[in-house]
């Protein structure tokens, strides 16, 4: 029986280097994929995923599963590496000249925002772990319904269904 992500995680913040090879080779190809499409370019897309799974054999001690599933964390892992990537290289790129994000001035909007964000989290987490992964896959990760299909091995149907009833069920936790 295959060893699931978590404990893959498990084992590479042991220091396991067969537990770290395995999570690579399990989701290296799709994140290369995700960072080839934000970073238009392979050499580019190369390096940072070279950091992107650095990272990971670094700080997989700090994973926290309540939070996310493990995919989640590592497509969080890639876009905060490319968005460093496209800062420091393409500083035009990150940020349009003149535009400022919103409510960066403002502590309050940044406070507010924070505060949905835990309760989004907090509702993500009382989901079933099936819900919960889909979800986070289709709108943290940017994948497709076909590719949360593929990518978590069940048939086309079933993913669709478990990220509508994931919204539906976020949709009355976060009203309550």
């Amino acid at each position: 029986m295959e060893p699931s992500n978590q404990q893959l995680l498990t084992g590479i913040a042991a220091g396991d280097q067969q537990a770290f090879a395995e999570f690579y080779d399990r989701h290296s190809p799709r994140v290369y994929g995700l960072l080839l499409k934000w970073l238009g370019g392979r050499a580019e897309a190369e390096d940072v995923l070279q950091e992107v799974f650095w990272q990971v054999w670094c700080k997989a001690g700090q994973y926290d599963a309540q939070r996310s599933p493990p995919e989640a964390w590592l497509y969080l892992l890639a876009r905060s590496r490319s968005t460093d990537f496209l800062r420091q290289h393409r500083p035009e790129a990150a940020l349009p000249a003149g535009q400022e994000p919103a409510g960066l001035d403002d502590p309050s909007q940044v406070v507010e925002r924070d505060e949905l964000t835990g309760q989004v989290r907090h509702a993500l987490a009382r989901l079933p772990e099936e819900q919960r992964s889909a979800v986070v896959l289709t709108f943290y990760a940017g994948l497709t319904n076909e590719q949360v299909a593929r990518y978590q091995g069940i048939p086309l149907g079933t993913a669709k269904t478990r990220i509508r009833l994931g919204m539906e069920r976020l949709r009355c936790l976060l009203r309550d």
